[in-house]
């Protein structure tokens, strides 16, 4: 065992977070290694300070919950004796989401090109098809534009054993 491990089993052994066949392999080291008793003795020291400063630990969580309320009403930081709820947080929380949803609406009516249709694909440059070269033996192309759409389309016909089976390309 090295000294850095030594240091970290003796930091859990003074925990109690060590276990029996760990704890006797460290007083092994600690008996061959005299020069950590101080350390021991320092950190044992510094447990027993916070220990004592700590107040006493409610024994249920009820009495918790009441001290922690009557700290804060002791304490006396909120305006007129008030105390934040998680409730009025959320209310908060539901009044900017809706805030911030009413102006990305806002936001994408001014960026559509046509108010009325929200969410469509945006007019691009009109763009015109002069071929349609493809590898496939024996097939036809057809190009259109979609009235509806504005889109470009783009259909290759092929010939299969004489029978026409249509592919979008």
């Amino acid at each position: 065992m090295n000294r850095k491990k030594a240091e970290q089993w003796l930091s859990m052994a003074l925990d109690g977070e060590l276990s029996a066949r760990r704890r006797a392999r460290l007083d092994a080291y600690l008996a061959a290694h005299p020069e950590l008793d101080d350390l021991r003795n320092d950190w044992q020291a510094i447990g027993d300070r916070y220990r004592a400063a700590m107040p006493p630990c409610p024994q249920t969580p009820e009495a918790a919950w009441h001290d922690v309320r009557r700290a804060i009403r002791v304490q006396g930081d909120l305006p007129h004796g008030e105390i934040v709820t998680f409730q009025d947080r959320m209310k908060w929380a539901g009044a900017l989401a809706a805030a911030f949803l009413v102006m990305m609406g806002a936001w994408l009516l001014v960026q559509s090109p046509d108010p009325g249709r929200v969410g469509t694909i945006a007019a691009a440059d009109r763009t015109e098809v002069e071929w349609v070269e493809t590898d496939l033996p024996d097939a036809m192309s057809m190009v259109y534009e979609d009235a509806e759409t504005g889109l470009t389309v783009i259909w290759v016909l092929v010939h299969e054993n004489g029978e026409e089976d249509g592919h979008a390309g």
